[in-house]
């Protein structure tokens, strides 16, 4: 048995699923989705504190936007 990975942009996840489902019987064993979501969005909470005080003043208060999570 193999496992194939394969890196997807979110715009095409719909149409590689597709395939994959009509692949599944007798062929593919198993189908997982992981997404790195997760990770992006724990590192901004984690992060935020810290670019808040780099980023709290009124130069930068353009990029403020940037730190609502």
């Amino acid at each position: 048995m193999y496992t194939v990975t394969l890196d997807v942009e979110d715009s095409n996840i719909d149409i590689v699923l597709n395939i994959v489902q009509n692949l599944k019987e007798n062929i593919i064993a198993k189908c997982e989705i992981v997404s790195d979501k997760n990770d992006t969005q724990e590192f901004m909470i984690l992060s935020q504190n810290a670019l808040e005080k780099i980023w709290d003043n009124e130069e930068d208060s353009v990029y403020d936007k940037f730190l609502e999570v």
